[in-house]
């Protein structure tokens, strides 16, 4: 899970682009037809969320230049999530809501080699019961140097329709973003990848499902703790500035994988994300990789724990001219922490298993929101990929 984001459809941008990456990367002896399967169960603890998802990959080539690829997600969520509101006494648990959806999404990418240029064209769909997104991509890789030096050029949008419990018109949201990048071998064995990418959201970016409290006043001297809807800016802009690394090792028979990734946007949020992986060949047909992810948040301009004692007025609508308030534990000042470890299975040249385990911990910088808003989880992923 990401922090940085208000929904799992608003992802879908990104998803085409590193979709697209993924596709156009260098292969040896690609196959001619390839197909997967991949199972993940992410757990949180506490009778917190729950995700299934199960992901299905055709990948066929069209004649020599070009190829197709096609994935298919089904995604089941279940258990609690905090409302928003504050806790009753401090150190006590956080008011939670039970939530419970299905998620039907597919992405389709076509790509064709024209002489050094690879151009890919992606198409996205998402829809859940309360929202639907559709979205697209568009990426150039070309290479230089004698191949050793790759440039990507990428474009992707979304166009989000969002179901408001609060209104009887459904609430519209459009995304887009663009990306920069440029990969360089520095020998046979080492290699740096430098991307930079811009994104920008409008329309209604508040989650529909986040309150806020207040204590009221309805009568002299009779003051009730309300609840209202948050209130985001309905526009939103964000940097990204991403470096990698990797380098293999022979006498260790292994390779270091690593990457820092620096974000900020205009809703106050900055953060850094330090990944580490490091892939160990067990003989010919074993790799195990253990990995650490560390990543860091600043607070949104906005987030408050509740509006007791503060001038806001809100309304029972958004307003995009404010004053813009949310209690999502999600835009807090905080850290998350991600370790695990994977173990692929090549038996053969036809087929390839793999099985991963992860740990993922979040917790609050900011002293004043509730220990028990953060979740901790784990996650269980399992696949096998086929390829003739």
């Amino acid at each position: 899970m990401t922090t940085d984001q208000n929904h799992p459809a608003s992802t879908l941008a990104g998803l085409c682009l590193m979709l697209a990456l993924w596709l156009l990367a260098p292969r040896q002896a690609a196959a001619e037809t390839v197909v997967a399967y991949k199972y993940q169960d992410y757990q949180e603890g506490g009778g917190r969320i729950a995700v299934q998802a199960q992901s299905a990959l055709i990948e066929q080539n069209l004649g020599t230049e070009a190829r197709l690829k096609f994935t298919g997600v089904l995604d089941a969520i279940t258990g609690a999530t905090p409302t928003g509101q504050p806790s009753a006494t401090p150190g006590s648990a956080v008011p939670l809501t039970t939530i419970k959806d299905r998620r039907k999404a597919w992405t389709l990418d076509v790509s064709r080699q024209f002489g050094r240029v690879n151009l890919a064209l992606g198409a996205a769909n998402s829809r859940e019961s309360d929202y639907v997104s559709t979205g697209f991509s568009l990426n150039s890789l070309t290479d230089f140097n004698q191949k050793n030096t790759t440039l990507l050029v990428g474009l992707a949008g979304t166009s989000d329709d969002v179901k408001v419990f609060y209104q009887a018109a459904r609430a519209g949201k459009r995304t887009f973003d663009a990306i920069v990048g440029l990969t360089q071998l520095l020998d046979a064995k080492t290699s740096v990848q430098l991307n930079l990418s811009y994104g920008r959201a409008s329309g209604y970016l508040s989650d529909p499902y986040k309150i806020i409290q207040k204590r009221t006043e309805l009568l002299p001297g009779l003051f009730l703790p309300l609840t209202f809807g948050e209130n985001r800016p309905d526009e939103r802009d964000k940097w990204i500035a991403y470096a990698g690394y990797n380098h293999s090792i022979e006498k260790l028979h292994g390779a270091v994988e690593a990457s820092y990734r620096l974000y900020h946007d205009s809703f106050g949020l900055t953060s850094h994300t330090i990944a580490l992986g490091w892939f160990q060949n067990l003989g010919a047909q074993v790799i195990v990789t253990p990995t650490i992810r560390y990543y860091t948040q600043s607070a949104a301009d906005f987030y408050q724990v509740s509006l007791d004692g503060s001038a806001i007025a809100p309304g029972s609508k958004p307003n995009p001219t404010g004053p813009f308030f949310s209690a999502d534990y999600r835009l807090t000042d905080l850290r998350t922490l991600t370790y695990g470890v994977k173990v692929v299975w090549t038996p053969n040249k036809t087929c390839q298993f793999d099985l991963a385990w992860e740990r993922y911990e979040m917790t609050g910088r900011d002293s004043v929101t509730s220990a028990s808003a953060f979740p901790q989880a784990k996650i269980l992923t399992a696949g096998v990929r086929i390829s003739w």
